[in-house]
């Protein structure tokens, strides 16, 4: 016998070695990656749940958003302004955040996954479709069937969504790209009066830049999910649990507000992709919801300007140059503010006007008062006011008096900084082309959560 045979025959062929525990602790499930993660609510839910986490390279952490917040104020400064536009909508992976800490925080969400019964939904499939609505009212399993009013303040729940922005950051970010490239290539923009109308924006910009204050707001569609109604309750429930019924069901939205440096990827790959998601978070109001200020700052001045949430709400619902006929409460807000724009300031300049002046003055505004559509229409109606009171006045009007008279005349009528965005101009009739359509914002069911993850 060789001595190869005596080897095998005395130990046998060598086996192939399984990795332990293969079956059980590796699935397609458990292969997850992050675009969000919000760290702090992370540990803060798991230490009530399990008690205190301790992690030497945890600390990292706050240095290092510390060190990119204090970049990003660095970059508002003449010096480097351009670099801080750019970065306002881009992440990256900072290397003083060691990959040992996030893999601890992946970690960390791992064993909050695992701990059960405390979702009250989760992903899930029903193994059949409702019979009938007897049988879809015996549904009790809250992950494919749940009432409006047990959607309590902080229950955790989890949706697969198709992530998107609200329309609010839309318009925030394609009016700030919009203006830095009319700032690099100026002869772009220059045709057709472009560069007119992205100065005449750069307000609505510089207001919502403010008002974000580094925060992103989220308006995810749920890709499982509807809403319907039984015997007067809305439920959210599973789209196979009612699939083949004759029920009425309405979209889903999951609207929530994240924050810009908890992003693990280039926000630009996540938000604006429409992309499919799963979404992890804790439920912030109570029940259905049907409206959401996407712009949570915007709160603190509802009592000073009681319309400024409700324009903000609209932004990006509404074309910017909307088309209103004669009876629309914007034009006659418009005819108003231009009138008491003129009668305060001839009474500045001390004139006196002639019959025939006066009646020049009223046609003049009866004609300007369609200027209306938009930011650049108005300003352009002030323009032309203001050139004719010059005409007819011995002392001449400063700029900065002619701005505060046309903010007073605005605050006095109500007539909107934001006309694209007005109420009454949502629901306003357009012209698209050759046609006539009506606008109008359409009914929204909204589930107003406190984010905690995003992945896939």
């Amino acid at each position: 016998m060789s001595i190869k045979s005596w080897w095998q025959n005395r130990w046998g062929k060598p086996k192939k070695q399984e990795p332990e525990g293969k079956s059980d602790e590796f699935s397609k499930e458990n292969l997850r990656e992050f675009v969000y993660l919000d760290e702090v609510s992370l540990r803060s839910l798991l230490s009530s749940l399990k008690g205190d986490l301790r992690d030497g390279t945890s600390e990292d952490s706050s240095d290092t958003l510390e060190l990119e917040a204090e970049a990003m104020v660095e970059a508002n400064t003449p010096l480097v302004g351009k670099a801080g536009a750019s970065s306002r909508f881009q992440t990256s992976n900072s290397s003083s955040i060691q990959t040992s800490r996030k893999a601890t925080v992946q970690s960390w969400f791992r064993d909050f996954r695992t701990i059960e019964g405390i979702r009250l939904v989760e992903k899930a499939t029903p193994t059949k479709a409702a019979t009938d609505i007897e049988a879809l009212k015996r549904t009790d399993d809250t992950s494919l069937k749940v009432a409006s009013r047990d959607l309590v303040r902080g229950s955790l729940v989890e949706f697969r969504v198709e992530l998107a922005a609200d329309p609010v950051y839309h318009l925030s970010t394609v009016t700030s790209e919009l203006a830095g490239m009319a700032d690099d290539y100026p002869e772009m923009f220059a045709a057709g009066g472009g560069a007119e109308v992205l100065h005449e924006l750069a307000p609505v910009r510089k207001v919502l830049e403010r008002l974000l204050a580094g925060l992103v707001p989220i308006r995810a569609t749920s890709l499982d999910y509807v809403v319907i109604q039984l015997d007067g309750t809305e439920y959210v429930v599973h789209k196979e649990l009612i699939q083949g019924l004759d029920l009425n069901s309405e979209p889903l939205q999951i609207v929530g507000v994240t924050e810009l440096l908890a992003y693990w990827k280039d926000l630009r790959r996540v938000i604006f992709s429409e992309a499919e998601f799963t979404l992890l978070a804790r439920i912030s109001r109570t029940g259905i919801q049907s409206s959401w200020t996407p712009v949570k700052l915007a709160d603190i001045f509802r009592e000073m300007v009681p319309q400024l949430v409700a324009q903000i709400n609209a932004a990006g619902k509404v074309p910017f140059a909307p088309q209103v006929d004669e009876t629309s409460p914007v034009m006659h807000k418009l005819r108003e503010a231009l009138a008491h724009y003129a009668t305060h300031a001839l009474a500045l300049s001390g004139t006196v006007l002639e019959h025939p002046d006066q009646a020049e003055l009223a046609y003049l505004i009866e004609t300007l008062k369609v200027r209306v559509a938009s930011i650049s229409d108005q300003r352009s109606a002030f323009k032309v006011l203001h050139r004719w009171i010059e005409g007819h006045v011995s002392e001449g009007i400063s700029s900065e008096q002619s701005y505060e008279l046309r903010e007073t005349a605005r605050d006095e009528t109500g007539l909107s900084l934001f006309p694209a965005l007005d109420t009454s101009v949502a629901n306003a009739s357009v012209q698209i082309g050759s046609e006539q359509k009506e606008v109008q914002v359409e009914r929204e069911r909204l589930l107003d959560v406190e984010i905690i993850a995003i992945y896939w």
